[in-house]
């Protein structure tokens, strides 16, 4: 690999042994893959954080990190933790909050932005062939789908030492040779495509296409509806681009297909019967909304759409997840929220977390937690529109 006389003098620990340990791994890692340079990138998201998934190994990692002089070089932002970061929800198991404060204090020693959400694109939004280096799989495909940057899907500790270096391989969707869509998915159920139809033809999609998909056929589409689309798309499968006709920037993939798919309501519905679990309304049911993160607009949209009804049924526990830098800026909303009996939880999500209590059944619009929920905890999991959802668990 070409490395320039800068980047020599890092991996030869001139700049110290945290960056010469960076250098090494993004190196080797950038030969496995044929890399033949290292590109720089403006902004590193960090994923495999929450101490439920990594644990004391992982923790140790990032201490080490460090303790060896580790620090960003670059804007770098981080994934949600375990733990709800103000502590002020009862859903989730607090055993893990000592191991989570210190891989958090190790990020923030290292100068990590304290942002503890997935959805870092919200915080600074990235441009046409921008190069970046981020490892959550949904902001992933925002990145490239949405807005036209160029990320792979970084592994976890690899964003951590891409970050201190302030490059990573020129590999992958990097390169515009790799940016080709190859299979034509022509979209026929519905012109409007919201949060539970965008969810169900993400998951249709990353289970049946493995190539670059070029979708199109909605004429409409909420933003939460494409966010929940490439979520779920990069939960059953591994798409780090989905083109979206219409909205994916041109300048920054090509076409050449050569396979076409049509999905029509018929086949999402045969396909919704698979993976979903049909919502019964006994026992013990915990209704999620926030996979990925919600924004301010979808959180003012929530308030104003519970703001219809009286409380939450009694067997009902109601958890949105949020991320942590809208503390203060949302307090009238969640203040509206927990007037219901809704709980909000800053930081963390059910995904990356562990829950107090088992519940018989979870009701999200999110395809992505029904894949992870069901894949990681055995939980049943039931798939409905935020309308949906709050017209069965709360009552007027």
């Amino acid at each position: 690999m070409f490395l320039t006389k800068l980047e020599e003098k890092m991996l030869s620990g001139e700049y110290g042994e945290a960056v010469a340990l960076a250098m090494k791994v993004i190196v080797k890692v950038g030969e496995s893959l044929g890399a033949e340079k290292l590109v720089k990138v403006r902004h590193v998201h960090v994923s495999g954080v929450s101490y439920s998934n990594i644990g004391e190994p992982g923790a140790r990692f990032i201490e080490k990190l460090a303790k060896l002089g580790g620090r960003v070089s670059v804007y770098t932002t981080s994934n949600p933790t375990c733990i709800d970061l103000y502590g002020s929800t009862r859903i989730f198991d607090e055993k893990l909050v000592m191991g989570q404060k210190k891989i958090n204090s190790a990020l923030e020693k290292m100068g990590i932005s304290p942002s503890y959400t997935c959805i870092p694109y919200l915080i600074s939004k990235p441009s046409v062939s921008e190069h970046l280096a981020w490892g959550e799989s949904n902001a992933v495909a925002m990145a490239n789908s949405v807005y036209g940057a160029r990320t792979n899907r970084e592994g976890g500790p690899l964003t951590l030492l891409a970050a201190i270096v302030g490059r990573t391989s020129y590999a992958g969707l990097h390169l515009m040779e790799n940016r080709v869509a190859r299979t034509l998915v022509e979209y026929t159920a519905f012109s409007k495509l919201d949060d539970y139809w965008g969810s169900l033809l993400g998951l249709y999609i990353g289970d049946n296409i493995s190539d670059i998909p070029f979708v199109k056929g909605f004429s409409e589409a909420s933003f939460l509806g494409i966010k929940e689309l490439l979520a779920s798309a990069a939960a059953t499968g591994s798409h780090g681009l989905i083109v979206l006709d219409g909205i994916t920037p041109r300048e920054s993939y090509s076409v050449d297909i050569n396979e076409k798919i049509i999905v029509d309501e018929k086949e999402l519905r045969n396909y919704m019967d698979k993976i979903s679990t049909q919502y019964d309304d006994k026992g013990y049911i915990l209704a999620y909304v926030g996979c990925p993160h919600l924004t301010l607009n979808e959180l003012n949209k929530l308030a104003n759409l519970v703001n219809q009804y009286t409380k939450i049924k009694s067997n009902v526990k109601f958890l949105v997840t949020i991320p942590y830098m809208y503390k203060g800026v949302v307090d009238d909303i969640v203040t509206i929220l927990r007037k219901k009996g809704i709980e909000v939880a800053y930081g963390t999500c059910p995904i990356v977390s562990r829950l107090r209590e088992k519940p018989d059944l979870v009701i999200t619009n999110s395809g992505k937690a029904l894949f992870y929920l069901k894949k990681l905890h055995g939980l049943e999991v039931s798939l409905a529109s935020i309308e949906d959802m709050v017209k069965e668990v709360m009552v007027k």
